[in-house]
């Protein structure tokens, strides 16, 4: 029956498609929300909202000027483990998770090894010292890892929960998952870099910052995390940028080795090095669903710890997103940001307006590299379903 379900999911779910045809189909992207996904979070505590309310040592993080409650202590495990399977379950149509992941995970069998690809752009590198700085949460970890090994008996020693160029905090995540025989590969790891595998640059060439510290010329190899991987998910998080939305396609950043990245930033939203990325064969070809943590977010940068919306209720999305077409699911991801910031008014910062516009990199990723569709609302050609949690 399982079998059965899998093979009507595969039909019903639009999979990436090779570069032709495209545009003969309508991805699919998925919210699934709930209000019991986190506790409710005082706000106001963390104004402003940037760098003078976070500790930077262990001195101040003892000092009590700083508030020592963490917003991801507000987050529901028990909800978020029922909202991904949920998700990935709307996302295929199909009747149980494990028909929903033999969809995804083309081709899986129990030897291959998956890559989480997280977003710890914000990790302190400190040991001793915790932040409201916004980061992957234990919590979709932890969702993830037992979906995969309960539903469809994915060995934990083939998991590897990775950024490669970040660091993964021991007590904020480590300590949290229960799941001890998956790897975890970060920047500490060895031999991380695969030169057989680089990222090839189209129409921007990378541009080195005026550093001195910065090596002349920049290397674009993949981690091998991902070169040596049979399947990839991705997973990020809401958050805006000099891009307009640091989603999925922007999160494979991490996948190539630091510090390199600034190479790429100068005109971020507007070029072609977040496509170009994209491209790279591992990631065109490995990655089988990008997946948002939004139970908090950050309309407002990529670094501070979150702040209230407008546009979700009780001022926190509480949401996790789902999609195969990457494109697509920023797509979404974007509008959401660009409602806020609308929503906001005036007292927004010019460069937060600013960015939100500044999104060519989607539109060169869509018509360029064929990766998939962008669109804004209202949604015709993006299959955009919003779903409560019952």
């Amino acid at each position: 029956m399982q079998q059965t379900a899998a093979l009507l999911a595969a039909t019903q779910l639009q999979l990436p498609l090779p570069v032709q045809g495209y545009e003969r189909v309508r991805p699919v992207v998925v919210r699934i929300f709930s209000p019991q996904a986190s506790k409710r979070w005082d706000y106001q505590t963390s104004a402003p909202w940037d760098h003078s309310v976070e500790p930077k040592t262990l001195d101040d993080l003892q000092s009590g000027n700083f508030r020592n409650d963490r917003y991801y202590e507000h987050i529901n495990q028990k909800v978020v483990s029922r909202m991904l399977p949920a998700g990935i379950q709307n996302l295929t149509g199909a009747d149980y998770p494990s028909s929903a992941w033999q969809t995804l995970l083309q081709g899986y069998r129990n030897t291959h090894r998956i890559t989480i690809k997280i977003n710890l752009n914000n990790a302190s590198f400190k040991e001793e010292i915790t932040t409201n700085r916004m980061d992957q949460s234990v919590h979709i970890i932890n969702a993830l890892i037992e979906s995969l090994t309960t539903s469809l008996n994915v060995p934990e020693e083939n998991i590897t929960v990775t950024d490669p160029s970040r660091w993964i905090h021991p007590k904020i995540l480590k300590e949290r998952c229960p799941f001890q025989r998956i790897r975890w590969i970060d920047c500490r790891s060895t031999n991380l870099w695969d030169p057989g595998e680089s990222v090839f640059f189209t129409q921007d060439q990378p541009v080195r910052p005026d550093h001195p510290n910065l090596p002349q010329k920049g290397i674009f190899h993949l981690a091998r995390v991902y070169t040596e991987a049979d399947h990839i998910i991705n997973v990020c998080l809401l958050k805006n940028h000099g891009c307009g939305i640091t989603g999925a396609m922007k999160n494979h950043f991490g996948a190539i080795p630091p510090p390199f990245p600034k190479f790429l930033h100068e005109g971020l939203g507007n070029k072609s090095y977040i496509a170009d990325v994209c491209n790279t064969a591992s990631i065109k070809n490995k990655v089988r669903v990008n997946i948002c943590e939004a139970i908090f977010g950050n309309w407002h940068n990529n670094v501070w710890c979150p702040r209230p919306w407008k546009t979700f209720p009780d001022q926190t999305p509480n949401s996790l997103f789902f999609g195969t077409d990457p494109v697509a699911f920023d797509s979404v991801l974007l509008q959401h940001i660009a409602d806020e910031v609308e929503a906001q008014g005036p007292t927004v910062e010019k460069w937060v307006r600013e960015a939100v516009e500044d999104h060519q990199f989607l539109h060169y990723a869509m018509n360029r590299h064929k990766l998939g569709i962008h669109e804004h609302k209202p949604f015709s050609a993006i299959d955009y379903r919003q779903i409560r949690l019952s």
